[in-house]
């Protein structure tokens, strides 16, 4: 080849690289747009919440019902290994010169748009819930302070429940709560009692899907992830696993999200919620130990010893629940479980969600709210 004609070839890729420059304002867009969406929460729940957000989800729900893998799962283990394998070819021809640099160029260009494509898809097909008023104002809750008496009882309340429902469920040979027809029949079980929360909570009356089991839930488990919520396909992916006491409200939580229900604080009470409307005890008592961890590590903060005296409360079985629940999870801390805990840290505080993964303890005051309606 001619050098004239080399030269002519590499002018060209250049030029093919600039055409690429401006779509790199996606990124930039992605990440500014939802800045501005949330001066306009009231705006957001009329136009996206209430409108289009729920044409989008229902669609990909239905689609993605068909099915009982997790399609989010694949596509991701797809885009990892073509990107891997790509950039490696790439690479390969650069270093040995089968490609000019432009190229090269060229291919990472793409691969920032890409990225700016799925970060705006993510904002269109979920993430602008994040901009939606609070639960507070959407159940029109009374936002006000609560003593720590409050606490206590709404703590004694949630434990002698989960006593209750804790006699009704079935363990395994070590005594500990177990799923005995497996997790999916607890999955398809969930919708049902979202769609009893909806007579009451027309907020919530939409139609649910039962949330998905993941392939590699022990990768999760290092990353210290329960469950997760993907917008670009509408599925509730949940850890499998994890001990059971928490796994069937971990799928009422993500289902939360399908909803439309972004913050994770808020999520965790629309769970407690929905598993309280199941007539099933597994799911009801694995979302109402979810409210009592999260109240009595509250209460544990306030006052030491009215925890103790909760504590105490607890049935055998309950405790032998909480003590393989946390041995389960104290396994997996190490270097990994850190970084993707700041990662989600840094994710929360990026929409909205300011204090990061403490938001989570705001769920105890939607409960104290909940309970004071004389629920």
């Amino acid at each position: 080849m001619s050098n004239a004609r080399t030269k002519n070839i590499i002018r060209a890729g250049w030029k093919q690289d600039l055409k690429k420059l401006p779509w790199l304002l996606l990124l930039p867009i992605g990440i500014f747009l939802p800045r501005i969406a949330a001066q306009y929460p009231e705006w957001i729940e009329l136009n996206y919440s209430q409108k289009i957000y729920p044409v989008l989800s229902a669609w990909m729900g239905k689609l993605n019902s068909l099915t009982r893998v997790s399609i989010a799962e694949c596509i991701l283990y797809a885009l990892v290994i073509a990107v891997v394998v790509l950039t490696l070819v790439h690479l390969y021809r650069l270093i040995f010169r089968r490609t000019p640099l432009s190229a090269f160029v060229g291919y990472l260009l793409s691969l920032c748009i890409a990225g700016g494509v799925l970060l705006n898809l993510f904002y269109v097909m979920w993430g602008f819930n994040y901009s939606r008023p609070s639960l507070y104002a959407l159940l029109s809750f009374p936002v006000e302070e609560r003593t720590t008496e409050e606490l206590e009882a709404a703590c004694l309340r949630l434990a002698q429940q989960a006593g209750t429902l804790r006699a009704s469920v079935t363990e395994d040979e070590n005594g500990v709560f177990t799923l005995k027809d497996g997790y999916e029949a607890y999955f398809d079980a969930i919708p049902s009692a979202y769609a009893r929360l909806g007579l009451d909570y027309p907020l919530f009356s939409r139609r649910t899907y039962a949330a998905k089991g993941v392939i590699s839930s022990i990768g999760l488990s290092y990353a210290g992830i329960s469950g997760i919520f993907i917008p670009h396909t509408g599925e509730p992916n949940v850890n499998i696993d994890q001990p059971a006491l928490l796994m069937l409200s971990s799928a009422a939580h993500e289902t939360a999200h399908y909803l439309g229900i972004a913050r994770e604080d808020e999520a965790n009470f629309v769970s407690y919620l929905a598993c309280t409307y199941s007539d099933d005890p597994a799911i009801a008592y694995s979302g109402t130990m979810l409210a009592l961890i999260h109240c009595g590590n509250k209460l544990y903060a306030a006052d030491k010893e009215k925890y103790a005296a909760l504590y105490a409360t607890y049935t055998d079985a309950m405790v032998r629940d909480l003590a393989n629940y946390n041995a389960y999870w104290d396994a997996f801390e190490g270097p990994v479980e850190e970084a993707a805990t700041t990662l989600n840290d840094n994710y929360l505080k990026f929409n909205q969600q300011e204090s990061g993964v403490k938001s989570y303890g705001m769920m105890v005051d939607l409960i104290l709210a909940y309970f004071a309606e004389g629920n």
